[in-house]
């Protein structure tokens, strides 16, 4: 089993890499200048952080400028819907017997004693015995 693995080995190992002849020549850098433009970077960088700064106060001044009309508008649904159930209370009252009544009273009717009927041939008032009930 060694012999069939040494052959691998062999073949793997027979091929030599070639170094290579020539190294690269190294030459010196100089060193790079003196950053130009720190004030204007400077500058850009604070106008993006003002600018940022601007647009978070506007965008937050225009969302309690529409807190407070959703707070007034509720105000006055509130307002509008108590005046809902007030009218609604006083329809109610109105449409009872008691109501009725009470309005009757105000307006100066008075209950029927009698109960006559108009006959429509003749035009004139009758009563109910006269009419057969």
């Amino acid at each position: 089993m060694s012999a069939m693995s040494s052959p691998s080995r062999n073949l793997r190992g027979a091929r030599p890499e070639a170094a290579p002849s020539v190294l690269p020549r190294l030459e010196l850098v100089p060193t790079p200048a003196p950053a130009r433009g720190f004030f204007g970077t400077v500058a850009t960088c604070v106008a993006l952080f003002v600018g940022a700064f601007g647009a978070v106060f506007f965008l937050n001044n225009q969302m309690v400028a529409t807190a407070w009309e959703i707070q007034q508008t509720q105000k006055a649904l509130n307002v509008a819907s108590a005046r809902e159930a007030t009218l609604e209370d006083q329809v109610v009252y109105a449409s009872t017997p008691e109501g009725l009544l009470e309005k009757a009273e105000e307006l100066g009717l008075t209950p029927a004693t009698t109960v006559l009927h108009v006959d429509l041939k003749t035009g004139k008032i009758i009563s109910p015995e006269q009419t057969g009930d």
